[in-house]
């Protein structure tokens, strides 16, 4: 019976180990789309194999060694050494970001290796070897101000204006329900002297509702919800369309086309902005800039940035004064 009981409990154990949630980053994911994520995050696809062969490979890459310990735990230390979350270290998908952007002033949206390859060519004429860990720290030590990065915690306010950019153009006549929209981020986005939100970052937005113009000078409409974006230390940052940020819209004089009616805006809850235009179709163009919000308060990593470097991005800002609930 003894035997049986420690059997029955070496069993339940395993299955607790393998099949059971990981808790990384504050979500809760299975194991299997834990490794899924991370492999799509680092090689923009996953790797074949067992899921040992698959963790021993990813380990040799990022930390030149594989690692010891339980399939869960060593696929949390993963995540947490390369995506990272609020409240864990400072991961290498920040660092390289943090290189990338003080090298080119925006931050572009692709896997880690592929990131870490194209910057170490541009900085050292070839891309390096050893773990990414040692490349990434390697980078920032010749590529940052005093050769270190350096974070603060702050809050990115529900109502901070985001200036996003459309990659696509939108036209009533001719988009679909449900069709994704692409959308960059224009403008980097600072709380006092830390970056939160990198130029460059994407998401996306949802078409929601349209409709062609019709007779009798029926509008051309074009409603979209927005995705989060996320923040420089993957922290996601919901957007939304708000009544706040319609001035700085009316202020960048957004010209869509003849005729146009107007921004119709919507308030936070169900995230959604609208365009009509009286009797013609709807149409944003391609490269349209416009404000949407931070949709609520949200605790991220910041990366300190130089004063100068500060009154640089800064200068030409517009002055927001923001004032939650109202």
């Amino acid at each position: 019976m003894k035997k049986l009981l420690a059997v029955m409990t070496m069993a339940m154990v395993v299955l607790a180990t393998c099949a059971g949630p990981v808790f990384a980053g504050g979500e809760q994911s299975t194991l299997l789309e834990s490794l899924e994520n991370t492999e799509m995050s680092l090689y923009g696809e996953q790797l074949p194999g067992a899921i040992i062969d698959r963790l021993e490979q990813i380990e040799l890459d990022v930390f030149g060694q594989v690692e010891t310990g339980s399939i869960v735990n060593r696929i949390n230390r993963i995540s947490s050494a390369t995506a990272g979350s609020f409240g864990s270290k400072v991961s290498v998908a920040y660092k390289l970001a943090s290189v990338e952007w003080f090298l080119k002033r925006r931050v572009a949206t692709e896997p880690v290796m592929t990131k870490l390859e194209k910057l170490e060519t541009i900085v050292l004429g070839t891309p390096g070897t050893g773990s990414m860990a040692s490349r990434v720290d390697y980078l920032l030590a010749v590529c940052l101000p005093d050769g270190t990065l350096k974070t603060e915690d702050v809050t990115v306010s529900g109502g901070q204006p985001v200036l996003i950019k459309l990659l696509k153009k939108l036209d009533s006549s001719s988009t679909q329900k449900g069709q994704r929209v692409e959308i960059e981020i224009a403008r980097d986005v600072l709380i006092d002297s830390q970056l939160v939100i990198p130029k460059g970052a994407k998401t996306y937005g949802v078409v929601t509702d349209v409709s062609p113009a019709g007779r009798l000078g029926k509008d051309g409409k074009i409603a979209l919800e927005l995705q989060g974006i996320k923040a420089l230390d993957g922290t996601v940052v919901p957007l939304v369309f708000d009544e706040k940020t319609k001035q700085l819209n009316e202020s960048l004089q957004w010209a869509i086309g003849a005729g146009l009616a107007g921004f119709i805006v919507f308030g936070p809850v169900g995230a959604l902005g609208a365009v009509f235009v009286h009797g013609k179709d709807a149409i944003i163009p391609e490269g349209a800039e416009f404000y949407v919000a931070a949709g609520s308060d949200v605790r991220v990593h910041g990366m300190t940035l130089p004063v100068d470097v500060v009154v640089e991005l800064t200068k030409d800002m517009p002055i927001v004064e923001i004032k939650p609930g109202k």
